[in-house]
């Protein structure tokens, strides 16, 4: 079991990329080509992996196990639920967790107005150039944050206006902290702003959640970012059972 999952993990960190049996071996420790190609017969034949080009890769069967686990977590159950009662709205909303120093896509509710976005269920964006990610920062004192970002500063630039600075982020987890929602300024896509609030309260085992939604950068007027501020913060606070 251990090193089918070691096998998993690494075909993951491939990013779609299919890799050969010895480089699967080597990432499970060593192991014989042959003890690789084994374990991976045994994941394909539950659909977990797939022969690529000489090689293995992600297997369909991965969406599936996927889609139990996100039916499974409550926030996710909560977020549904709140989105089915919103009725129609242009805004796009997506529901997110904190993996290390990685923001995780959980769910997205497409709105009536479609914004061409990266996040999709599964996607991964840093910590440090998204709101959602400052939002669910906020939850921790300075200290925290320092430790948990140490090892990656200086951060990611994904466009211009990302912040790559210990200093700026902690800058910025402040002021969500004082108004209770975070916003990123075209930090993770060029034409882009994006609002998020952390869900207050959930879950017993500590691990963050936050809600979001984006706007075009030309339509990001002071005024639009307080109403979407506004709606987003009564999502995560019906979520919560708190109203």
């Amino acid at each position: 079991m251990l090193r089918a999952g070691a096998i998993l993990d690494a075909l993951a960190d491939a990013r779609g990329r299919a890799l050969s049996p010895a480089q699967l071996a080597a990432a499970a420790g060593g192991i014989p080509r042959a003890s690789a190609v084994n374990v991976c017969a045994a994941l394909h034949e539950r659909g977990l992996v797939r022969p690529v080009d000489g090689g293995f890769a992600l297997g369909p069967g991965l969406l599936r196990l996927a889609q139990s686990y996100l039916d499974a977590l409550d926030p996710v159950h909560a977020f549904r639920e709140q989105m089915s009662r919103l009725g129609d709205r242009e805004e796009t909303l997506q529901l997110a967790t904190l993996d290390g120093t990685d923001v995780v896509y959980l769910a997205v509710h497409e709105g009536t107005v479609l914004i061409r976005l990266t996040s999709r269920a599964g996607a991964r964006l840093p910590v440090t150039c998204t709101a959602l990610g400052k939002a669910m920062l906020a939850d921790l004192d300075d200290a925290g944050i320092r430790e948990l970002l140490a090892h990656r500063q200086p951060f990611e630039a994904r466009t211009p206006w990302s912040i790559t600075s210990l200093d700026a982020l902690l800058a910025n987890v402040r002021d969500a902290r004082s108004v209770g929602h975070a916003v990123h300024d075209q930090e993770t896509a060029e034409g882009i702003v994006c609002v998020a609030a952390a869900v207050p309260g959930l879950p017993a085992d500590g691990r963050p959640f936050a809600v979001s939604s984006s706007l075009l950068k030309s339509q990001a007027t002071p005024e639009r970012v307080a109403a979407v501020a506004a709606l987003i913060k009564g999502v995560v606070r019906r979520m919560s059972g708190a109203a």
